[in-house]
């Protein structure tokens, strides 16, 4: 007897997927503790300065040397670089609405640290951001089990589910690692450590493939210019956009490495074929969470008066930062679990 193929159901649109990652973080608010308290630590804690090497540096560049002088702004903005910003890693860290510079007024004088050399810079760099990713790796995995947690409570996933013996490996009919009942303090710290050494394994892969990009084309953009400084710059923009789009790829790798238990190589090449068979939602989803965090940032750092009013709106931005990080990781879910029952029903 040929078994009837279930109707495949609709799966959430950009905007049903984002209401839905604001819904979970209303109901779970401890989820955006860790970007408002790296947002109160670039605030009003202590900033790292390397006012002094990049004065240096720049007396060090000749004027004629140059089509524009910079220095005068430079020097304007040195003094508001705090290189603890570090801590929020770009396109893939914790969002933070003091990650750019440092405001002019704060309701109390922050100490200043004063860095050394160049030894010195890369040192912190490399370490600020190993921390970051850390921070990050505890901020998703509280993100999974928050979502854990719902998919319990409104029926959609057993208690047990996803529970295992020491070796196996859960089955593909679920895509959620582990149950929440059972989930021990020193298993999730088990599990953060492993979310740690793979991002940082992203991060790194991502580093790779932007020189692997920019290298070879700045190089003909060399060569280009010598002919015609418009094909140039047109050599020069195909190579951004390159690089967005490889960014774009990878867009939905930490999302894989959280609910999908599968090794680093496998979880990003999910990561390229989900937003291959979604392209024009992942895409969508993709592009507006990104301009609303820059939107946002613009508009709350507008607002900022330099009293203890900016505490409120660190809270405001942690929430739909927060929110729409959520979304990414809900909209990864939904469609891997929709991939998975049109395998199994093929």
């Amino acid at each position: 007897m040929v078994q009837k193929q279930e109707k495949p159901t609709a799966l959430p649109g950009v905007l049903p997927t984002l209401a839905a990652g604001f819904d979970l973080t209303t109901r779970y608010l401890w989820l955006m503790v860790i970007p408002a308290l790296l947002d109160l630590f670039l605030w009003i804690g202590p900033r790292l300065s390397f006012q002094t090497l990049i004065t240096t540096l720049l007396a060090q560049i000749p004027a004629e040397a140059l089509l524009m002088d910079p220095r005068p702004l430079l020097e304007t903005l040195a003094p508001r670089l705090n290189h603890f910003t570090y801590l929020s890693v770009s396109f893939l860290g914790v969002p933070a609405l003091m990650a750019g510079l440092s405001p002019e007024r704060t309701p109390i004088a922050p100490a200043v640290i004063t860095g050394g050399g160049w030894g010195a810079w890369a040192g912190y760099l490399l370490l600020f951001t190993a921390g970051g990713l850390l921070l990050t790796a505890l901020f998703y995995n509280l993100i999974a089990y928050a979502m854990r947690r719902a998919m319990i409570a409104s029926g959609r996933l057993p208690a047990a589910a996803g529970r295992t013996t020491h070796g196996e490996r859960p089955t593909t009919n679920n895509p959620a690692p582990s149950g929440v009942a059972r989930l021990t303090p020193a298993r999730f710290a088990r599990r953060t450590l492993q979310t740690w050494f793979r991002l940082m394994a992203l991060a790194a892969l991502g580093i790779i493939v932007m020189m692997a990009i920019v290298i070879p084309i700045s190089l003909l953009a060399g060569f280009m210019a010598l002919i015609s400084q418009t094909l140039a710059t047109f050599v020069l923009f195909g190579a951004i956009m390159l690089i967005v789009w490889a960014l774009m790829l990878l867009g939905f790798a930490p999302q894989g490495m959280l609910l999908n238990p599968r090794p680093f190589l496998f979880a990003v090449g999910d990561s390229v074929r989900l937003l291959q068979r979604n392209l024009p939602a992942s895409l969508g989803l993709l592009v507006i969470v990104l301009l609303l965090r820059r939107l946002l940032s613009f508009i709350l750092l507008s607002a900022d008066t330099g009293t203890w009013v900016t505490a409120i709106l660190i809270l405001a931005h942690a929430y739909i930062a927060t929110a729409l990080t959520v979304a990414l990781f809900l909209f990864y879910r939904d469609r891997f679990v929709a991939h998975l029952k049109t395998v199994q029903q093929t």
